[in-house]
């Protein structure tokens, strides 16, 4: 009973005018969605509780029933791992360039555009140091051009 009248509290903190509310239907909405967000702000953990209870037992469920979990074969994880690399080098090196295209429109319209410039340069460095960490797990050798080109 206590908890509720904090809730109650805590919806009530929010407050507007009587006679606005009842003059104005945007008033209302927006008192109505504070009201809401004051609600979930409560409940949220209670929210989160549930979600990760959720996400732990997902994964034993998907278990095989006789616990061989790679199906006999540890080139499944390595194989795996190499995948997900190859496919984060090819995302951050499309998001890297999407970001110095967005950042390219922005300068010709005259708007903001550095973080774009940068976010994107940034992205493509990234994706250029998960292609180094895929070239060493697919057992390459990275040669390193120290004659600069003599």
């Amino acid at each position: 009973m206590q908890s509720l009248r904090w809730i109650r509290a805590q919806l009530n903190t929010c407050g507007v005018d009587d006679d606005l509310l009842e003059r104005s239907r945007a008033a209302r909405a927006g008192y109505r969605v504070i009201q809401l967000a004051a609600l979930l702000r409560v409940v949220e953990p209670a929210l989160l509780l549930v979600a990760a209870t959720i996400l732990m037992a997902v994964p034993a469920l998907a278990q095989q029933p006789g616990g061989d979990i790679f199906g006999g074969n540890d080139q499944v994880l390595g194989n795996g791992v190499r995948e997900a690399i190859r496919w984060g080098r090819n995302l951050l090196f499309l998001l890297g360039v999407g970001g110095i295209a967005w950042g390219t429109i922005n300068y010709m319209t005259e708007k903001a555009y550095l973080k774009q410039m940068i976010g994107g340069g940034l992205a493509m460095s990234l994706g250029g140091i998960a292609s180094l960490i895929y070239s060493f797990s697919q057992g390459n050798a990275v040669n390193l051009d120290t004659d600069l080109g003599n």
